[in-house]
């Protein structure tokens, strides 16, 4: 494929997600001129894993784990459900990627839910050091041909190593306090503020890489760190698969983001949102957005499938 043809890639830490940000930002805005309801309580719940011997049974007790404050005692919170895809993360084989390949990435999605849009087969194919262009296609066409990205605005190829490569990926700390505080500086001044910006780039990265296995689980690990991550225990993705779910509310506690994982072997499935208040569009307890990671793989030319 020409490199004239290719998609130049997001440069700030919302990575290729700011469209759905953008999306997500639309909706705030509706619920802003809504009153707000109280909210309901949800309850507890990426890399293809292995599955643990024997699993983690949801329902019963955890001996030793914690619970949230207030809440059923027979229920993990998200740390353990973390815990357990971070251990799972650790058993996977160091993914090898040199710099001039490219990180393929395919997905349904169905993030324009707000605008009435349909789910849609995405197809990314991200540098690994960061230098080349990124190819996104979408039901296998440019979204804007002529060079622009996913929302219209043509931007330069930036330098290496940048957010949301694998070379920044996998030069991260492994140590999920020194994770999570790179994250933080990283990404100051973004979003709606600190910890809602950490969980979604951690997300972002999640979900739009392969990162080495002790990366992959100080990525988890340093999530559970976030104040006000809880689980959902009964989830689907976008293509119908059940899962569970780790969950955070951002927007003015209007909006869940939920990380979905399988049950048995903690695979991560995909993403979705939540609403948590009505609006002029969206009831709540209305899924507002989602899409399912269907492959990754490292190949050598953007275009190329593995």
């Amino acid at each position: 494929m020409n490199e004239d043809e290719l998609l130049p890639p997001s440069t700030g830490p919302g990575l290729s997600a700011d469209r759905r940000r953008q999306l997500r930002g639309h909706l705030m805005s509706e619920f802003a001129r809504e009153p707000v309801t109280a909210p309901r309580r949800k309850r507890l719940g990426w890399v293809a894993l292995p599955a643990l011997a024997g699993g983690l049974a949801l329902s019963l007790v955890l001996a030793g784990g914690p619970t949230e404050r207030g809440a059923d005692p027979t229920r993990p919170v998200a740390a353990v459900v973390l815990d357990r895809a971070a251990r799972a993360a650790e058993q996977q084989p160091a993914p090898a990627a040199r710099g001039d390949q490219f990180v393929y990435v395919k997905s349904l999605d169905d993030w324009a839910k707000s605008e009435g849009g349909a789910a849609r087969d995405r197809e990314l194919w991200r540098s690994v050091d960061g230098s080349r262009r990124d190819l996104l296609l979408l039901d296998g066409h440019l979204p804007n041909p002529g060079g622009s990205d996913e929302h219209g605005e043509a931007e330069p190829v930036p330098n290496a190593g940048r957010i949301g490569s694998y070379a920044y990926v996998a030069a991260l700390p492994t140590d999920p306090d020194a994770l999570l505080a790179r994250i933080h500086a990283d990404t100051e001044g973004h979003g709606p503020g600190p910890d809602a910006e950490a969980f979604a780039t951690i997300g972002d990265l999640l979900r739009e890489q392969i990162a080495p296995p002790a990366v992959s689980a100080a990525l988890y690990r340093a999530a559970s760190k976030i104040p006000g991550v809880t689980v959902v225990e009964e989830v689907t993705d976008a293509v119908g698969r059940p899962g569970v779910a780790v969950a955070r509310r951002d927007g003015g506690g209007k909006v869940e983001s939920q990380w979905i994982f399988d049950r048995a072997d903690y695979a991560f499935l995909g993403e979705r949102t939540v609403a948590v208040a009505d609006g002029e569009t969206f009831k709540k307890g209305d899924t507002t957005g989602q899409m399912a990671v269907l492959a990754r793989a490292v190949v050598d030319q953007p275009g190329t499938r593995p």
